[in-house]
């Protein structure tokens, strides 16, 4: 019996559940992985994120190879033609079963709902599994019945639902009968999307695994306090990895455990605050999946649809080439181009002044940031933004607006984070390095807004809105 596993976001076959159950019921299983350039642009894929994708594709094939499962990519253009194109291959290979994990996106839904139809129609049975998170989306309740919309709730009935069958890692399926059967070749596809920042993110299972290992040990016991400061080296950095599936954060969350004595909840607190983040991915696919609107460009407090944007071009413009002249935002912006990542408390900080300091719609910047980011994920991303602009799940209250140059001064004491990113100031002094006095003289700019008075025009905007 032939089956296929239609690979996604899980390029990975260490816990892919879609690969261990394909493997367990049929003796030849082919591996597939559609190209749909159309659906990259739709959804703002920066270049650098495609570029890791296929990479990460290519790495993959190198893994089934050794358990004799080839990889067929298919250029199918968009969603549209996906469907087309996998029925078209399962009924000429004589495909008895088709695998997948779930995305939890509104259109990947819709697609997957119409395959599941199609397939039906052809005889050809249709598996699919829950892999990017712990508890399926819809399966944790309030007390009243409800979907979560605020992340503390949500954590604690996350660990009260959590079961020890739930933490098992599904171990790389056995050799497979050999089966071969021709591709694509990807090269011409990672020639044109390759990017100046490749060589920052190598991509494999094992770089990865090394990648969080190496952190636990190492950094994850200071975690929670190293994460805050830009220019200390305290992140793990394993979003990119996370979210196009190379690891599973139910392994980091099993190799969590392992370094802090058996435990989620309690011990090491740096260990501890890193799994609440990797909680917070889970909790943005929830929202995503019960509160589908999210992912159609509207904010979640739809009340909040009322307000009126700014439309300052200039000013959006001085956002994006990192020349708002508060330097902590433009550093950020920096780190974001020339390195595909931004550290995540940067991430609240520029989104927080595009969206309160110059009243600029945050779908602006959310699409920005996708353009821009390697690990670029809808639901996270989303969630971020929404946040920082007041108009989401948990939001912050728009009357608490971060003030950037206190961040700076805070978090960037000495100044490392700015003068890395801006080395224009690598001569302003560190007691004017958070905003200068007379930033032309290093040939930057001055501030575009004042961040007291804008601050106050956040707080009216928002403040004349009434909730129904």
């Amino acid at each position: 019996m032939r089956s296929v596993i239609w690979f996604r976001n899980d390029l990975r076959v260490l816990d892919n559940p879609a690969l261990h159950n394909a493997c367990l019921t049929s003796n030849q299983v082919i591996g597939v992985f559609i190209i749909t350039e159309e659906q990259w642009r739709e959804h703002d894929d920066a270049k650098c994120k495609v570029s890791f994708i296929l990479r990460a594709v290519e790495s993959l094939r190198k893994s089934l190879e050794k358990i004799n499962i080839p990889l067929v990519v298919i250029d199918a253009g968009n969603f549209k033609n996906s469907e087309t194109e996998l029925l078209l291959f399962c009924k000429k290979n004589e495909i008895t079963n088709l695998y997948f994990n779930c995305e939890y996106q509104i259109n990947e839904l819709k697609r997957d709902r119409k395959i599941f139809e199609n397939f039906k129609k052809e005889n050809i049975g249709v598996f699919h599994y829950h892999d990017q998170v712990i508890h399926t989306p819809g399966s944790l309740k309030t007390k009243a019945g409800g979907d979560f919309s605020v992340y503390s709730p949500f954590k604690r009935k996350w660990f009260e639902e959590l079961t020890g069958d739930q933490l098992k890692i599904l171990e790389v399926p056995k050799r497979q009968a050999e089966l071969n059967i021709d591709s694509i070749n990807i090269t011409d596809y990672q020639t044109k999307y390759s990017s100046s920042i490749d060589d920052l993110w190598p991509v494999s299972e094992e770089h990865a695994k090394q990648m969080v290992e190496s952190f636990l040990k190492t950094r994850g016991d200071a975690y929670k306090d190293d994460r805050n400061f830009p220019s200390i080296d305290g992140c793990s950095k394993i979003s990119p990895y996370l979210n196009i599936g190379v690891i599973s954060s139910k392994w980091c969350l099993v190799k969590a455990r392992e370094h802090n004595n058996n435990q989620l909840e309690e011990g090491s607190k740096g260990i501890v605050h890193w799994v609440s983040e990797i909680l917070w991915r889970e909790f943005y696919r929830h929202i995503m999946y019960n509160f589908p609107r999210v992912s159609m460009n509207k904010a979640f407090q739809a009340y909040t649809e009322k307000l009126e944007w700014s439309e300052n071009q200039e000013h959006f413009d001085r956002w994006v080439n990192a020349r708002t002249g508060i330097p902590i935002v433009d550093a950020g912006i920096e780190e974001m181009k020339q390195t595909g990542w931004m550290h995540n408390r940067l991430r609240m900080i520029v989104a927080m002044f595009l969206s309160k300091n110059l009243l600029i719609d945050w779908r602006k910047g959310e699409k920005f940031f996708m353009q821009h980011l390697i690990d670029g994920d809808l639901a996270s991303n989303n969630g971020g933004w929404q946040w920082s602009a007041s108009t989401g799940t948990d939001a912050a209250p728009y009357f608490r607006i971060m003030n950037p140059e206190t961040q700076s001064l805070k978090f960037d004491t000495q100044g490392e984070y700015i003068k890395k990113w801006l080395p224009q100031l690598k001569d302003c002094p560190i007691s004017e390095i958070h905003m200068p006095s007379n930033p032309e003289q290093y040939g930057y700019v001055k501030p575009i807004v004042d961040l007291k008075q804008s601050r106050q025009a956040a707080i009216d905007a928002f403040g004349s809105l009434k909730k129904n």
